[in-house]
């Protein structure tokens, strides 16, 4: 036990001594024997009295007879209503009654009887107001202490707890699914989100006291190993301010990726936003993937739950599950996305030809409707429904629906062009426009890590 809590130990005893010595006394009775403790010395003194006491005796003389045979039938005692009268018998002596002996002594009881009537008629009254103290002082105790789980209370401790016998408290564990071999490297670990193939935790680093946030796989088989780690070859090489900053990539002992950590992303922003919040809010969105596309890589996966926020509202993209290289675009396999945000290209390839920089341009434009408008461009109640709108119906304009936005019209319809030889070939030909209208432009130079530009 630790000094500290041998300290507590000894605290607790103490005080539990001293409920003892407070309590008992008091049941027992502090002026002696429980039979005598409410007696006074003149009722005492009356009740062992024999008959032969009250006679004179000369002076000199001891009456052995009174002190050392007592009558078999004691003189009854006045009681509390009488005052005795002289003695019929001659050389008795006239004495009254007094208050300390009527109060003690009743007429035709002997001295047995009559201290029998100053018990306490409920002699476990105090031991059980004793046992009621010792039992508070317990569980005040037990909390002091610090006890934890069935030893404290009982029952069993919660789920999710590990309890450390040695120093006597419990330590919440690591939520489900985050890897137990991670445990010496992280503290205080909070689940925050699923998507695609991994799953995504607050942690603190254990070395410098730094919150980050840790990505591992879903599940651990050979497919979506090799996927995740698809995405984190693409994503640890961009490092831009408007992308979430991977600072470490490691297979031991388990797959994972710790990179920054923001708490809110844009989905979670209320929504229409001002014009002006908007526009460079989507224009920090463009820049990071021009920056990402002038490298070969497409997101194909934009959407409002992939995008953080910073507390000045810079966005960075993040969840880069369904990236791919320009290059590999061009095959003839079908990449996951969501059907609020997809490009008609990505529902139909077949007629709209293959995904590529210009798909991230139309979900880009679709999260720029949701900013003005507060709802998706395709939005309807069914799945069939939303598909059908995407590839063969136009959009309302935003500017109907928030008159505020209606100057950057043009920019966001041409972002959600069906076609993709009518949209912006480019994320930065999006910058130029937004800076055209709204004077907002990104920025696309390079930066570290930390957020620091390269060197």
């Amino acid at each position: 036990m630790l000094p500290e809590r041998a300290g507590r130990t000894a605290v607790l005893l103490l005080i539990s001594a001293l409920l003892l010595a407070v309590v008992f006394p008091a049941v027992s009775g502090a002026g002696g024997p429980p039979e005598h403790s409410s007696a006074s010395a003149q009722g005492i003194e009356a009740a062992v009295k024999t008959p032969d006491d009250d006679k004179s005796t000369p002076p000199g003389q001891n009456n052995g007879k009174a002190r050392d045979t007592p009558e078999e039938t004691p003189t009854p005692l006045p009681s509390p209503e009488e005052t005795v009268t002289p003695a019929d018998t001659p050389g008795e002596e006239q004495t009254e009654a007094t208050p300390e002996a009527t109060e003690t002594v009743t007429a035709g009881d002997t001295p047995e009887e009559n201290s029998r009537t100053v018990t306490d008629p409920f002699p476990w009254a105090g031991a059980a107001l004793a046992l009621i103290l010792l039992a508070g002082a317990f569980v005040l105790g037990i909390r002091y202490l610090g006890i934890p789980g069935e030893a404290a209370t009982g029952s069993e401790a919660p789920a999710g707890t590990t309890t450390l016998s040695d120093a006597y408290r419990t330590v919440l564990s690591h939520p489900a699914g985050f890897p137990p071999e991670l445990a010496e490297r992280y503290e205080r670990v909070a689940f925050v989100g699923r998507g695609g193939l991994g799953q995504v935790f607050s942690a603190v680093r254990r070395d410098d006291g730094r919150t980050v946030a840790v990505k591992i796989p879903v599940t651990y088989d050979e497919a979506t190993g090799k996927t995740f780690m698809k995405e984190m070859r693409f994503w640890e090489d961009l490092t831009h301010k408007n992308i979430v900053a991977v600072y470490s990539v490691n297979i031991l002992p388990v797959p994972f990726v710790e990179m920054e950590f923001l708490p809110r992303t844009l989905e979670q922003l209320e929504k229409p936003v001002p014009v002006e919040t908007a526009a460079r809010i989507v224009a920090g969105i463009a820049a990071g993937l021009a920056y990402a596309h002038e490298r070969g890589v497409i997101h194909r996966d934009i959407k409002p739950r992939n995008i953080l926020l910073a507390d000045d509202l810079t966005p960075k993209i993040t969840d880069w599950g369904m990236s791919t290289t320009l290059a590999a675009s061009r095959d003839t396999s079908v990449a996951g996305f969501t059907l609020a945000y997809a490009a008609p290209e990505q529902i139909a390839p077949e007629r709209f030809g293959r995904t590529d920089a210009r798909t991230d341009i139309y979900q880009l434009g679709a999260v720029f409707y949701e900013l003005a408008t507060g709802k998706a461009p395709n939005a309807r109640e069914s799945l069939a429904g939303f598909a059908g709108a995407t590839l063969d119906e136009q959009p309302v304009p935003p500017g109907e629906i928030n008159p505020d936005f209606a100057r950057l019209d043009p920019i966001i319809l041409r972002c959600l062009a069906k076609d993709p030889a009518d949209r912006y070939q480019s994320a930065g030909e999006v910058l130029d426009a937004i800076e055209t209208v709204m004077g907002v432009a990104g920025d696309t130079t390079p930066t570290g890590p930390a957020g620091e530009e390269r060197t």
